[in-house]
This record gives structure tokens, sequence and C-alpha cells, in this order.
């Protein structure tokens, strides 16, 4: 029998052996000292509910919140496997963009295109209305973003954006020369869009605080609660490691890990992204590049990096083409030196006044990908129809948060623009036999490479 197997094969699309993750060198982690957080209990022996939620990141913390609201009397179950925000909602670039669900213009009229425009807003406006409400502490700047440009194609797609901005109303500046400069200080930037729609935040404080206030509403959480199994019904089993529960309504929060549940497993896959945390940086080194405005900064290639200065002075840099194993079994959530290198190379490349600055933290998390546009899905599903689902949310703190809001008014049965949109049972391509998935990747990564060179 055989029980191992030998390769020489050092390329970068090799992924390390599925490990277990004792420890995840995450800054956001770190931020929000979770070594020392209380993590609550699992859910032990059998239970009943009338809504579990199965996730506790953002797209699962905004479903209890809002459920919750609409129905006060309900006895609402989040199951977590590790804790809260300990995925990919607590691991991300730092990035709360307000423009993702938008959509595209086309026929669209302009009514239909003013309520595109609050919904996709309204991500954004609700972590504000946290804030205000609940005390919610997640270090948020709304310093818009800054998209930059490496070459005359990149500037195009600048300016197409641009115009796609301002179909909706919304007013962008295409920076260029001293004007660039002025914002940012890099010789490999040659245009720049400034675009002052977003924000930028600390996603692991979002989390904790977010779990915190749904539990002041009311909803159990529950922790360290490993799901083994679901078997949808008029009543749903939801069997944990240790115990079980049984709920007429049931939440699928889980994204790029709700194949392990068989959920979307020919539809969304996953991938996993990398990430890099240098140092603070002294007045000398901000000096150097500018960025006093501290937006969010991304290029205009396909396999683009984005970086944000954190609330201490540090870059949060992710990208670089930094993401690979394109199978179902890729989740390799913690590192993976070959990636971050790659990032920390492009951070250089970017800034080489930067050249030595430390790099203190390196990370990896798991997103999920799909075929298609890639529009990400919300709605209801099952013979029953009461499982309820978010999935394909690979950019964009603010959707989950959406996301959150049209599930409960979904639940509801409620006739609003959050129910019309189009991303409410939005059809997923199928995205092919999982043996021919990592074929796929390499090709799609290959051609991407070329198109931004």
């Amino acid at each position: 029998m055989k029980y191992f197997s030998k390769s020489n094969n050092r390329s970068r699309n090799l992924r390390p052996p599925d490990l277990y993750e004792y420890y995840v060198d995450n800054y956001w982690f770190k931020t929000v000292d979770l070594d020392n957080q209380k993590i609550n209990q699992p859910l032990r022996g059998s239970h009943k509910a009338d809504i579990v939620i199965v996730g506790g990141g953002f797209t699962g913390l905004s479903s209890a919140y809002h459920i919750k609201q609409k129905f006060p009397e309900k006895h609402i179950v989040l199951l977590e496997g590790a804790c809260c925000g300990y995925g990919a909602s607590g691991r991300n670039g730092g990035f709360c963009i307000a423009t993702d669900l938008l959509g595209e213009t086309g026929n669209v009229n302009p009514e239909v295109r003013q309520k595109n425009l609050e919904i996709s807003f309204y991500g954004l406006n609700f972590i504000k209305r946290m804030i205000s409400e609940h005390g919610v502490e997640c270090d948020l700047e709304e310093n818009g973003m800054l998209e930059v440009a490496f070459n005359e194609k990149h500037i195009r797609k600048l300016e197409e954006f641009q115009s796609w901005l301002n179909s909706f109303g919304l007013d962008s500046t295409l920076l260029q020369s001293e004007e660039l400069r002025n914002e940012i200080r890099s010789s490999r930037f040659i245009a720049g869009l400034n675009n002052p729609h977003g924000a930028i935040l600390n996603p692991a404080k979002l989390a904790r605080e977010m779990k915190r206030v749904v539990e002041e509403v009311g909803v159990e959480v529950r922790e360290r609660t490993v799901v083994t199994r679901i078997t949808p019904g008029k009543t749903n089993l939801i069997d944990t490691e240790l115990g079980d529960i049984r709920a007429p309504i049931l939440v699928i929060a889980l994204n790029a890990y709700a194949h392990k549940l068989g959920f979307f497993k020919d539809r969304v896959f996953p991938i996993s992204v990398f990430q890099i945390a240098t140092e603070p940086l002294n007045e000398t080194q901000l000096e150097s590049i500018g960025w006093g405005n501290r937006q969010g900064l991304s290029d205009m290639r396909t396999m683009f990096s984005y970086l944000i200065l954190s609330r201490d002075s540090r870059i949060i840099m992710g990208g670089a083409g930094g993401f690979g194993y394109y199978d179902n079994d890729a989740l390799c959530s913690g590192n993976d030196k070959s990636f971050t290198h790659s990032i920390t190379k492009d951070l250089f490349t970017s800034f080489p006044q930067l050249e030595g600055l430390g790099i203190e933290h390196t990370w990896g998390g798991t997103t999920a990908y799909m075929l298609g546009d890639r529009s990400p899905s919300v709605g209801v599903m099952g013979d029953q129809k009461n499982i309820y689902y978010g999935v394909g949310l690979s950019e964009g703190v603010p959707t989950t948060q959406t996301f959150g809001r049209i599930i409960a008014d979904l639940m509801a049965g409620e006739s609003n623009e959050f129910t019309e949109h189009y991303v409410v049972n939005y059809p997923i391509a199928y995205a092919g036999p999982t043996s021919l998935r990592g074929v796929f990747g390499r090709g799609a990564r290959w051609i991407w490479e070329k198109q931004d060179n």
C-alpha cells in the first residue's frame, strides 16, 4: 500500500501538507490580543433552536444581528468552529470597499441604479451605525481608495473605472505627475484614481466587537463548535463534534468553507490568499512615501496588490499574485513562504526607499472564487426553502454586512430593494470537476501574469 509520495517539484503551486493550524501569525489577531480573549464554550448535548447560523464571520454575525432585529422572540444560535472572526473575516487586508454591489449600468434604469447605490453603501453605513449605536471599536478611517497604474493600459482601465463611478453619480479624481506625487511617492506609479468612497479598518476588531453586540441583543454564540454534518429537512439537523442541534431554519455563512459540509461543492472553490505586515514606519520612512491621506491603495493589474497603513503605521499588504491552491482542499490558512516572499518583493519594488524595513507578520486566509463574472450570491435554497446562504465573497467587508440584511429580509418575506437586488439567488456558474481545477487555476494564473506584464 502506498502511504506517501515523493516529489522534487519546488514550484510555487506545490501546496504544503495539511497540518493542524495551531498558530496564525496574523497581525490583526495580535491587535485584539486573541490569545487572551474569552472564547465561548462549545455546544454539548442535544438542543433545539428556531434559527441556527453556521459560521461566525461577518456574514454570520451580520445575519444574527439583522434576524434578531426582525424576530426578537426567536431563539437564534450561531455556531463557529474556532472563534468569531477566525477565518477570512479576521485576516483580510483591512479594506472596506463601498462600491462592490453597484453592478453594471448597461440598460439599468436610473431608479434601479439609485437603489443599487444605496444598497452598495449600506454595508459601510451599517458599520458606522454599529460604531455610533453600540460603541464598536474597529479603527474605521473613511479615507477612500487610491487605484494606481503602472502603464498606459492601466491608465485606460482607470479611465473606464472613473466613467463607471460617474454613471452612479460618484465623484473621483484622475491624478498624474505632481498631483499623484502629492498623494503617494513611487516611481512605479504613473497615474492614479482618487476615489473617496470607501474606508479602511481593523477586521479582527470589527469581528470580535460584532460578536459582543449580537450577544448583547440576545443571540446565543457557541464558539469552538465544529459542525461535522448537516442533514437538511423540514427540521434541519446540525451535528457537531460534541453535540447536535435542530432548527426549522438554517443559515449557511461559511463562504469558502461551505464545501466541507456539502454545499456549493461544484460551484464555489476556495483559494488561499496571503498577507504581510511590516514593522511600524518611522517619521522619515513615512515622509519618503507620502501617503498622508491614508487611502486604501491598490493597482490595476489582474493579479493586483493592495495595501493600507495600520493605525500604528505598519504597511499591511496582500496580493502580488499571492494566491494559489485551486482545488477543494485549498485551506492553507497559515502561511506559504513562496507567496509572502512575492508580496514582500512587490512592496520594495513599489517603494525601494523602504528597503530594509522589517516584515514582522505573515499569514494566509481562505476566500471563495467563482467562475463567470464572479458576482457573489445570497438567497434561499433547499427542498423546504428554509436554508439561507451568502457565498462567493472574495472582496468587500461591507458586502458581508449587507448580506446579513438581505438574509433577514428574505426570511421575513419582505419585498424591497434589498430582496430584489441582482445578487439575490444569483446563479453561480458550474466550477468544473475538482480534478481539473488545479489545471484551470494554473492556466488562468499564467494568462493573468502575461496580461499584467
